[in-house]
């Protein structure tokens, strides 16, 4: 089964991100603070094409399956956390959408925060987003260490990877 994101359908991107930084930042905040923190959060999850879009659900037409996903991320986003951990945030979403998601978590690390994710086969243009890379199998560790030195590891090691292979499936090979 895919995972959902669970969000209100009749609401706007903004309408939703407003109401739970309403509920959830300070209640000392002004209404213009809130709107600037809900502002950025649009900006930097990449939502601006849709902030006036509704949600949508099983029976209102909304935004992409990607979109949800940058906007569940952006409602966690709204305390500033200095530290994410996301299970699998491009499950269920095709490799474009997959690819926006994990762009705009690479711009909150760039921030100075930390994030860290579980992702299943990504395609090469994703894997190149990671700075950092764990990779398990069978529940052993067998890379640790700059994603960019993953393919000179592995063809150190005996396994390099074809020039025109995805480096994150073939390293599970």
């Amino acid at each position: 089964t895919t995972q959902e994101d669970h969000l209100l359908g009749t609401l706007t991107v903004r309408e939703t991100l407003t109401y739970s930084a309403q509920l959830r930042l300070s209640s000392s905040m002004s209404e213009q603070e809130i709107y600037r923190v809900v502002d950025d959060t649009i900006m930097k999850m990449g939502l601006e094409e849709c902030k006036d879009n509704t949600v949508g659900n099983w029976l209102l037409r909304g935004v992409s399956g990607g979109e949800k996903r940058r906007l569940s991320i952006g409602l966690n986003m709204l305390t500033h956390p200095q530290v994410m951990f996301l299970d699998e945030p491009t499950s269920g979403l095709d490799s474009a959408s997959a690819f926006f998601v994990i762009l705009a978590l690479r711009n909150i690390a760039l921030e100075g925060r930390v994030v860290v994710c579980s992702i299943h086969q990504p395609s090469s243009y994703t894997f190149e987003l990671f700075d950092d890379l764990c990779l398990l199998s069978n529940g052993e560790t067998i890379y640790f260490g700059e994603t960019q030195s993953a393919v000179k590891f592995f063809a150190e090691a005996g396994f390099p990877c074809p020039t025109r292979r995805n480096p994150s499936e073939h390293f599970l090979r």
